[in-house]
């Protein structure tokens, strides 16, 4: 009897790392999202995208991101928090990613330097570009470097609302091989508060 309560025990154990990190990740969700100027969701049919922005003083930005993507079996899962600032007239950004990034049995962390810019087509329509690099100095963990861009194109549909398309790609080099971790299109929703 005392055996199998050690072997439960055991069990329970092993559970609770993973337990912690989860309800870690949910308690600063949940903070973030009450502060929370914009949530956007974007899909694919091999990507989930959910991201929070909040505005601060003298046009900076905070947005916190979780992502999964299963793109070419390829099974992938990146935490991140992107500061920026931007100028309103020109529509010019420049800032710094903080991320954490699994690939299979990779993972990965680093600072990833950011620019991107936003371009008013109408009243109702804008055209956005993000970059976001990580060079082999400030990447750690099994990855030299990590790349992304995003092009979007933001149709606001109701005052609070937007509907937008894009395409995205995400790499990741682990020094032997350049892991695509998403290549394609993605729609979603935006929504201001």
């Amino acid at each position: 009897m005392k055996k199998q309560s050690t072997v439960v025990i055991s069990k329970c154990m092993a559970f609770m790392p993973p337990l912690v990190a989860v309800s870690s990740l949910l308690a600063v969700v949940s903070a973030f999202q009450a502060n929370a100027n914009e949530l956007e969701l974007s899909i694919s049919e091999e990507l989930i995208d959910l991201r929070f922005t909040s505005g601060y003083e003298q046009d900076f930005a905070g947005q916190l991101a979780l992502m999964h993507a299963d793109f070419n079996d390829l099974a992938a899962d990146q935490i991140s928090y992107r500061f920026f600032t931007s100028d309103s007239d020109s529509g010019l950004q420049l800032g710094a990613k903080a991320f954490w990034l699994d690939v299979e049995e990779d993972g990965g962390f680093g600072i990833g330097l950011s620019m991107g810019a936003n371009r008013s087509l109408s009243d109702n329509m804008d055209l956005g570009f993000q970059l976001h690099y990580a060079p082999d100095i400030i990447t750690g963990g099994d990855f030299d470097n990590v790349m992304e861009y995003d092009f979007r194109l933001n149709y606001q549909m109701v005052e609070n609302g937007s509907f937008f398309v894009g395409y995205r790609n995400i790499e990741a080099d682990n020094g032997s091989v350049d892991l695509e971790i998403y290549d394609d299109p993605y729609f979603g929703l935006k929504f201001e508060f």
